[in-house]
């Protein structure tokens, strides 16, 4: 079984040695390069020295240099086939938006699981495998009918043959005199159906009508009729035919009228069958396959489909539950640990005592300041007035004593205090203004 070979592209280090280690654990034979230009040199050098092009190529989309839409351009044009797979992080998903219409495969966020990045290198070959099959298939469709379109333009060409050596041509061959009713049949006629006498046919109900498929007497005559009254210029048709065993064999039938009346109506038609049973059982089995390769085709486009969306669903649940524990460290920190910093700062502590508490103060605010800093930035949005009355609130002054402060009424101390909530996106929660404020102000 052949080793599935993956070019794997980023520009940091430690992101690289890990997914490369982890994705050869899976089984993969993996090439590292730190840019976009080393893997673009990977990529020429493959197919100019081996002759084999990559598999999968993984890349990070921001690079230094040749960013990821650079490899992606540069791999689809050079081979179209192999598969792509954009790294890029989590505020960056309309760039790898973009880089799905510009060809790529698939994308992830940053950081990802490996069994994530796994599933999604395995999807890929598997898609890779399905348009292989189904090119494999449309290549034999087109030489099926290429075979038929040259049978066609033999039988098109032995048509002029026939009408100059008809008497001496027993090949299938039919000629129908209007005037008087007689029928001529080649030898080949009812060979053809397996009759090895035409005794057998003339003694039985042999006659053509006779022998035609129910479902196709009505149209095969209707189209002999139009021809006779000169509507076409030729007569042409297929239909099944009941054969000595009882099957039915598919014939192509094909004549014109070599004379006709004053009026236009043919006097006399010749033509040939042809036995095209075995082009319309290819034709058939061909239909089928690629039915069944558009219907494989589409219930794994709608599997692709659905855990895109399961994916989604996860990255928004994992996105709310990271801010929610933002925010419950936060409060605890400002209900449960810094009220006792402030209680030790000031219970006479020594001057060593003091600068530990100070230390151990700094320490908190360190571990919380990646929470903090989100929710600091949230201030910028206040007008001056909602700046003041939140540092009247952070110094737990009341909306009574703020409005007696800024001169206002107390119903639009009110007003200003439910616009700071929305505004930091803390209406419908429980959190004290005064503590947010206090922690990240």
């Amino acid at each position: 079984m052949t080793t599935t070979t993956i070019l794997f592209v980023d520009d940091e280090p430690v992101i690289r040695t890990s997914f490369v280690r982890e994705l050869e654990l899976e089984g993969f034979a993996v090439v590292a390069v730190a840019d976009g230009a080393e893997a673009i040199s990977a990529i020429s050098t493959v197919d100019a020295v081996n002759q084999r092009r990559f598999d999968v190529v993984i890349t990070d989309l921001v690079m230094p240099g040749i960013d990821g839409f650079g490899v992606l351009k540069e791999v689809k044009r050079q081979s179209p086939q192999t598969s792509v797979i954009i790294l890029t992080g989590y505020g960056d998903m309309r760039s790898a938006i973009d880089a799905l219409r510009l060809g790529a495969d698939d994308f992830t966020l940053k950081p990802c699981e490996i069994e994530e990045l796994a599933f999604r290198v395995r999807r890929c070959l598997e898609k890779q495998r399905l348009v292989q099959r189904l090119a494999l298939q449309n290549q034999r469709l087109e030489e099926e009918m290429e075979r038929r379109r040259q049978v066609e333009a033999e039988i098109v060409a032995s048509e002029h043959r026939f009408r100059l050596a008809l008497d001496a041509s027993s090949n299938g061959v039919w000629d129908r005199n209007l005037v008087t009713g007689e029928v001529y049949l080649g030898e080949n006629w009812h060979l053809s159906l397996g009759y090895a006498d035409k005794s057998e046919l003339l003694n039985g109900n042999g006659s053509f009508e006779h022998l035609l498929h129910p479902d196709d007497r009505e149209r095969v005559l209707a189209l002999r009729e139009a021809h006779v009254r000169g509507e076409t210029d030729r007569y042409e048709v297929e239909f099944r035919m009941r054969n000595r065993a009882g099957g039915w064999q598919w014939m192509l039938s094909r004549g014109q009228a070599v004379a006709r009346d004053e009026h236009g109506r043919a006097l006399r038609i010749i033509g040939a069958h042809t036995d095209v049973t075995r082009l319309k059982e290819a034709e058939a089995e061909l239909q089928r396959v690629q039915a069944e390769l558009e219907l494989r085709v589409a219930e794994r486009t709608g599997d692709l489909y659905e855990s895109n969306i399961a994916l989604k669903v996860l990255l928004n649940k994992r996105e709310e539950d990271r801010r929610m524990l933002a925010e419950q460290v936060l409060a605890n920190t400002g209900q449960l640990v810094e009220p006792l910093l402030d209680r030790l700062r000031k219970s006479g502590l020594s001057e060593p005592q003091q600068t530990l508490v100070e230390i151990l103060g700094a320490n908190i605010n360190e571990l919380t300041s990646p929470f903090a800093n989100h929710f600091s930035t949230k201030l910028n949005r206040l007008t001056p007035a909602e700046i003041q009355v939140a540092n009247l609130v952070k110094l737990g002054k009341r909306t009574k004593e703020i409005a007696e402060i800024m001169h206002l009424a107390p119903g639009t101390i009110s007003i200003h205090r439910k616009n700071i909530r929305k505004k930091l996106e803390l209406t419908h929660q429980k959190t004290n203004l005064q503590t947010m404020l206090s922690i990240n102000c």
